[in-house]
């Protein structure tokens, strides 16, 4: 089990909101017709670079939770910190962008839009993972019986997850139109959003930050270890995942899902390294303490930055355009974040009580710390 800080989970999860930034700029530029083929070449190479950015998330995620509340969790604290950090400023920014984005008529039935992740497209991460937050003590207490049980339980249920979840996403949506029959008999695009988010269509990369947790020491060793043999297969997942894009070969979905393991085992490997230094640790980090919130507002971000781009530099160059787009928002979004979190009682806006006073401080510190060494 773990002890101490995982310093390279604060990178990890920067680097999971800097891949969502990416999707949503760099990977829309990719989609449009007619692009210069170089162009073309190297949004989609970064687009799919990025597009396993939730599962990124959602194992980041696992491993915090178990890290923290393994030993001891109190129930209602627990849900009470939920309530505070999470789901209030949620539903803020589900506010916020219903009206920042032009779906001020979502607030006609506002609770369900909530419930659903549909105030923004990008919400509906927020709408699973609530419910996640939900299930969590559950999940946890199903964890505690199967690792403190036998060895071969404990074999035979982490060899059954790949192949179950396997076919989950393969009939994920016969399961999810079945489901929303048997719920709601015949219902409406809302109501079938609400089952189509689901975890269960998500959670193997739940499952597998638990066992990273659980099994954290002898998880890292191994990846230090084999870092090469990580870093080789994830290079050969990205290269046929990026043919399956520009439509050279067939999808494979194991393979899809591999792809998805190794990008979290590649960039937790490149996590441990630049956690071991000062300036880059610290920038990520920075980024780390206010990716939730930058998650939530970082389209409305986007849209400002990308006008700012445009008018300032007078170019429609997509790759330009995008790519300049992506750097300043991963960059710009947590900072405004920061700084509306120094206004009282805007903790429960920004899910969060980091100040970005002794973040700056500790910045500070950092780069005369590595001037000193030098």
């Amino acid at each position: 089990m773990l002890k101490d800080r995982i310093k390279e989970l604060d990178i990890l999860r920067a680097i999971a909101f800097i891949l969502v930034v990416n999707q949503h700029i760099v990977g829309g530029y990719s989609f449009i017709k007619d692009l210069p083929y170089s162009e073309f070449m190297i949004l989609k190479i970064l687009y799919v670079i990025a597009k396993p950015a939730v599962p990124i998330f959602l194992t980041v995620s696992s491993i915090a939770l178990v890290h923290v509340y393994y030993k001891k969790l109190d129930v209602s604290k627990y849900y009470i910190k939920r309530l505070k950090y999470i789901f209030i400023p949620y539903v803020i920014w589900s506010a916020i962008n219903m009206y920042k984005l032009g779906n001020e008529d979502r607030f006609n039935n506002f609770i369900s839009q909530v419930l659903c992740g549909n105030a923004g497209f990008h919400l509906w991460y927020m709408g699973m993972i609530i419910r996640l937050f939900l299930y969590f003590p559950i999940i946890l207490w199903i964890s505690k019986k199967i690792y403190n049980s036998n060895k071969i339980i404990r074999a035979m249920i982490f060899t059954s997850i790949f192949p179950i979840y396997y076919m989950i996403n393969k009939y994920q949506n016969v399961i999810s139109d079945n489901v929303g029959k048997f719920i709601f008999t015949n219902p409406s695009e809302l109501q079938q959003k609400f089952i189509n988010v689901s975890i269960l269509f998500w959670i193997l990369y739940f499952i597998l930050g638990i066992y990273i947790s659980l099994n954290f020491t002898f998880f890292k060793k191994t990846i230090t270890k084999f870092k090469w043999v990580v870093i080789l297969v994830y290079m050969c997942l990205l290269s046929y995942s990026f043919l399956n894009e520009i439509g050279q070969v067939k999808f494979v979905r194991s393979i899809y899902i591999l792809f998805n393991i190794f990008t979290i085992l590649f960039f937790y490997v490149i996590s441990v390294y630049l956690s071991k230094k000062h300036i880059c640790y610290n920038t990520f980090n920075f980024i780390s303490k206010y990716s939730f919130a930058a998650y939530m507002g970082h389209i409305i971000i986007i849209n400002k930055v990308v006008s700012f781009v445009m008018t300032t530099f007078n170019t429609t160059d997509k790759l330009f355009v995008g790519v300049l787009t992506w750097i300043i928002t991963s960059f710009i979004t947590p900072l405004f974040i920061s700084i509306i979190n120094c206004i009282p009682y805007f903790h429960y806006v920004t899910g969060t009580k980091h100040n970005i006073l002794k973040d700056i401080l500790k910045y500070r510190n950092s780069l005369i710390k590595v001037d000193k060494s030098l």
